[in-house]
Order: C-alpha cells, then structure tokens, then sequence
C-alpha cells in the first residue's frame, strides 16, 4: 500500500478542524483534513459522530469572557468572505438579545457582558424591563431583568453549512480531504504516522488534532487530555404558519436569570432541511458526562434526555408565550469542557502533534479564529498569537 505525506495534517472535520485546514492553506501547498462525514442513519451509525450536525447555533460577540468575545469578533469578520469564497451560505444576521438580572450582588454576569463590549467597541443598545417588553413583546423574562441588545454582526449560523464552507474554501485552496476515521497517531523519528480505522497510513510533518469529545477514545494523544464530555439534550418545537410568522424578526436569545435551572439559549425559527420551521432550545442543567466510545456513540445515536426534554420544553414556554407548536422533538449532541474554560490549544511533546479541543460549549460561533489559532501555532516555531498561549494550555488527566 503506497503511504501518502504531507506537511500538515488535521485530524477532525468538524467546526474548528475544517476551520484550521482552511487557514493552514494559506501556509502550506500540502495539507490535508481528515474526518467522516455526516452519517446517513445516526442511529445505526458504527463510527462517531460530530456535534454540528443542526441548523442552529447562535453567534454574537457579546460575552461576559473577553477572550470567548475576541474570538468571535474576528470570526464574525470572515463569515461573508467564506461563504464567498465556498458558495454555501450559513449565517443569519438576525441580531442577538442577551438577558439577565440587572447589576447588583446577586450576579455580576450582566456588569462583566457590558465591560467587554465596552472594550471591544460592540454596537449594542442595554434595555430595562419596560424597554424589554416594549421591543420584543413575544418575549417574556423575569422582573429586574436587563438586556443587551446586538442587532448587528449578530445571529445564528448553520454548522452543518459551516463546516461544508470551510470544506469546500479549503479544497479551493489545495487541501486534501480525506473521509477516513483515524484510530492511531505515532510520532515516529522523521514523520508522524497516522493510521485509519480502514488500515491507510498517513504521514504528516506536522498533526493537529481536532477531535472534540472523540479526542480521547482514540489512540491519538500520548496521554487523555483533561476534559468533561457532557450528554448534551436539545428540543426543537415544530411551528406552523401563525407561530412562524408572529415571530418573524425574532433575535437568538441567550437568558440567564437569577435561578440557574433557569438559564438557557433560543434559536428564533429556523427552516430546517425538511422545510419545517423550528425553534431551538438548551441549556438543561444537569446533563451527566460522557467517557467511552460506547457511551459516546449510545448518547449520538438516541434522541437526549426525555426529562430535559420536558424541562426545556416548558421553559421555552415561558419564554415565549402563547406557542402552539405541531410537534415537539428531541435531539442529542455534546458539548466537550475544559477546566480553564478556553480552547486547549498547544503542541505535545517535541511540537510535531497538536491539540485544538474543548470548545466549551462556545466554539461553533468562534470556530474560524479558533482554527486560525491552532495554523498559527502548528506553522510557527515560536507562539505568534495575540492572546498570551498560556490561556490555551492544554491539561492532561492524572491517572489513577
């Protein structure tokens, strides 16, 4: 079997590996993106899964974390070029609505969104109670309730039509890519070898790996990386005509009050690949994690959670009154968290192998700056990123 090299290979076509094979284009002539796609039939799918496999994640720049806001902004700034450049569309600048308790002792979540928006010069309008009610009148969110409104560079994006973007700009580009799920990766003395779960060996100068929640089920690492898979659930309410078009102009929500079982995050309607019309919700707060690639692949082939399901069901309710939906559904996906609370983004060992994993539940709106983050660091010696690399140092599991 003739063995295949490049310069750089990036193990994970998902939202931040598609991403970083897209930058590293501009790098190198000689790279390739290796990852399965969409499974016809998740639930008798054999092999893993991604969790971009949806029509809805929100995008917006406001976040109580700088860094988390940086990195959107500048994703933010690309999204147009790239679908320019790959001809599929996947933003929605629908604005964004970010909600929670006014300032005070309780909670200083709202105080910190207001800080960073301030320093990152966010256009944005804050909003009391009155004002709330007054421009979004389909909405309902507790008394003593703010919030900040981002009506432009704001929205909701496809990641499924995201991810195929980034594909299709990055073999535009020359990139190579491979449909193969990889099942080994050894630093050898000149190269590294990556071997697929088909028997094909890859070498590469250069690996990064991007896997998400897979990224230690695999021979991979050197070591299992220090992360929480969490089983994550998601409804989605089918809308008929009236709700579709009483919500038309709807902005993608993000909602913490004072009681965090309430805390949450709307899609506004979406028109899925069906034709149907959806709203989405999460945020259930006690998801369980997830640890084998038995665990992983039973959680992606099943429908979530049905206690979250109801829970998020009646919150949505309550958020937005007066729904009558065709039908309500359920779906799975996760969410892969780091103890720092940003993305691992590091070199392993002598430099040749590097991770780019833990989105924390934020990276679909952010995945093109991260991507460009993990090129910057496997194409130069030296860190030559903005934001200090200490913050995305990668942490390994102590063993037992």
């Amino acid at each position: 079997m003739t063995t295949t090299s490049y310069d750089y290979l990036v193990i994970g076509k998902g939202l931040m590996g598609a991403a970083a094979a897209r930058h590293l284009a501009t790098e190198s002539q000689s790279v390739a993106v290796l990852g399965p796609d969409e499974p016809a039939d998740r639930a008798s799918h054999p092999g893993i899964f991604g969790s971009h496999y949806d029509e809805g994640r929100i995008t917006r720049i406001l976040d109580p974390d700088p860094i988390w806001a940086r990195l959107a902004q500048r994703s933010l700034g690309r999204y147009r070029e790239i679908e320019t450049q790959s001809g599929i569309p996947f933003y929605h600048e629908v604005g964004h609505l970010m909600v929670g308790p006014e300032p005070g002792a309780e909670t200083d979540f709202m105080a910190c969104v207001q800080h960073v928006a301030k320093d990152l010069n966010v256009a944005c309008d804050t909003l009391a109670d009155a004002a709330i009610a007054e421009q979004f009148p389909n909405l309902a969110f507790e008394s003593g309730s703010m919030a900040m409104y981002q009506p432009h560079t704001a929205g909701h994006v496809s990641p499924r039509s995201q991810v195929r973007a980034q594909v299709a700009a990055a073999q535009k580009q020359g990139v190579t890519v491979i449909p193969e799920i990889v099942q080994r990766v050894e630093p050898k003395t000149s190269v590294v070898t990556v071997t697929t779960s088909t028997g094909q060996v890859i070498h590469g100068q250069h690996v990064l790996v991007a896997t998400g929640g897979f990224s230690n089920t695999q021979a991979l690492l050197p070591k299992p990386l220090e992360i929480d898979v969490y089983a994550r659930t998601i409804v989605l309410l089918e809308l008929g005509p009236d709700d579709v078009s009483r919500l038309q102009g709807m902005p993608s929500i993000i909602y913490k009050p004072r009681d965090p079982a309430g805390h949450c995050y709307i899609l506004p309607p979406i028109r899925y690949p069906d034709g149907k019309y959806y709203l989405k919700i999460g945020g259930y707060p006690q998801e369980h994690t997830l640890g084998s690639l038995e665990t992983l692949q039973d959680w992606f082939r099943g429908k979530g959670s049905v206690e979250a399901a109801r829970h998020l069901a009646a919150k949505l309710h309550r958020v937005v009154p007066g729904l009558r939906p065709v039908a309500v559904h359920s779906d799975s996906c996760v969410t892969t968290s780091t103890p720092t609370g940003q993305i691992y983004a590091d070199r392993i060992g002598d430099g040749r192998v590097g991770v780019l994993v833990g989105g924390n539940g934020s990276a679909g709106k952010s995945a093109d700056e991260i991507g460009r983050v993990g090129a910057l660091m496997m194409a130069h010696e030296k860190w030559v990123y903005d934001i200090e690399a200490h913050h995305f140092r990668a942490r390994f599991a102590v063993a037992f």
